[in-house]
């Protein structure tokens, strides 16, 4: 493999928590300059601030996304959990480079693209802190006469309707290109947009107009019924994925997104690239 030194590159680097997540985790550089070809090593840092030992876990995304197929990481913590104690802080290195065929593909040499950014969102997969507020949530709504109990969910009858089990199915707004598919272990690039189907399809979150959503399929970094609903999807597809709320948030339901417990959930999913 060798270096492209006629066409530098910028790589940005930012990052995010996922609201309730109380750590800080940042980039230790802002940014470095290389060509495709070359290898690099960047870190960075994240720090519980809370009292408790939380275990995170992160996802990750490129943009432009044409950039992203070229973009190849030989040692990351992307999708590994790291467990921190209260205050304990550890520098997280990823080390990667840029195939060469970056300086060939078409749609970025028409885009002038010297710029890409490395981005990372870090969530907890801890949610045992939450049952106790939970449980109060549930005192609460019991005497409120709110919904303690899984919400009905029913799969219509129709041709369009594609079962996945008895808690998941799916419609197929756009047929894929059948080539590359998502099975267990692949890395998968799409956009998301989530419904609240018994709220008229009330839009609690969405890609659209940003950055796409990276993870691995199959390990547990999507919920149940995400995971269940796009194994066999092609690039290309779009479908719009619905799941009981077993399959989606439980009883806990999502407070990052103000989705309450028992609560049945939709993900219209593009995918965008399989690896």
């Amino acid at each position: 493999m060798l270096p492209v030194d006629w066409r530098p590159v910028t790589v940005t680097f930012t990052s995010t928590v996922n609201p309730g997540l109380d750590w800080e985790f940042t980039p230790v550089q802002n940014s470095v300059s290389l060509v495709p070809g070359e290898t690099c090593l960047a870190f960075f840092t994240a720090k519980n601030n809370s009292a408790r030992v939380i275990t995170g876990i992160s996802t990750y995304n490129v943009t432009p996304f044409e950039a992203g197929a070229y973009f190849n990481k030989i040692q990351c913590f992307c999708f590994d959990e790291q467990t921190l104690n209260p205050g304990e802080e550890l520098d997280m290195p990823v080390f990667f480079y840029i195939d060469p065929e970056f300086v060939l593909d078409p749609d970025l040499i028409r885009n002038r693209c010297h710029d890409v950014q490395l981005h990372y969102t870090f969530f907890d997969t801890d949610q045992e802190h939450s049952r106790f507020q939970q449980l109060s949530k549930d005192i609460t709504a019991f005497f409120n006469g709110e919904r303690m109990t899984p919400a009905e969910f029913n799969i219509p009858e129709s041709d369009e309707i594609v079962i996945i089990n008895d808690e998941v199915y799916k419609t197929i707004l756009r047929k894929g290109y059948e080539k590359e598919f998502v099975e267990p272990g692949t890395t998968v690039v799409c956009h998301v947009t989530g419904f609240l189907p018994d709220e008229e399809d009330k839009v609690f979150w969405s890609t659209k107009g940003g950055n796409p959503f990276t993870y691995k399929a199959g390990i547990g970094t999507v919920i149940d019924g995400w995971d269940e609903g796009v194994e066999g999807m092609s690039e290309g597809e779009i479908s719009k994925i619905y799941m009981s709320s077993n399959k989606g948030y439980g009883k806990i339901g999502n407070r990052s997104w103000n989705i309450p417990g028992h609560t049945n959930i939709a993900f219209e999913i593009e995918i965008l690239a399989v690896r």
